[in-house]
């Protein structure tokens, strides 16, 4: 957890001081294609990769990490926190500036692509397996919260979190 949290320290760091990092992020706000947002996350993803190294992250976890927040960055996405969860599990808390974003933070958890880098990343320093769990079902439920008004009949019965 503390090597998660060290890595995005040091990502957010690069987003806001990084004069390379902050140039691509200003291209992201202008109105690019498909093909230069590629060529922008990529560039991300070297900036990202040379920071980890440089900042001292395991290099088992920089491949993968790198490629995610780079990936995220480019969507609107960030890992804003880790937590100890049940059972010595890792909580990992994403803030999705839009909808959009939300649905494709799900497609990168369901394509298992969030598993795969977060198994790698744990796994390099924890010897140990890594399951990544979400419930299909539970977040498309909350992304149609997200988009449905509150104040029409159902909101109330559908979108509390569930008890389980």
């Amino acid at each position: 957890m503390a090597e998660l949290t060290r890595a995005n320290a040091i990502v957010d760091r690069l987003i806001q001081k990084s004069p390379n990092v902050i140039n691509l992020m200003r291209r992201l706000q202008e109105h690019t294609n498909t093909q230069q947002r590629t060529a922008i996350e990529q560039q991300l993803e070297d900036e990202c990769k040379d920071g980890l190294y440089r900042g001292g992250v395991p290099p088992g976890m920089v491949p993968g990490f790198a490629q995610m927040l780079a990936r995220n960055t480019v969507r609107g996405i960030r890992m804003v926190s880790t937590m100890r969860g049940d059972n010595n599990g890792i909580v990992v808390y994403f803030l999705c500036t839009t909808v959009r974003p939300v649905y494709e933070l799900g497609q990168m958890i369901m394509s298992g692509f969030m598993h795969a880098v977060f198994a790698v990343a744990i796994e390099s320093v924890a010897r140990t397996t890594v399951d990544v769990y979400v419930k299909a079902d539970e977040f498309n439920l909350r992304l149609q919260c997200l988009s449905r008004p509150q104040d029409k009949g159902n909101y109330n019965n559908y979108c509390r979190p569930s008890s389980d």
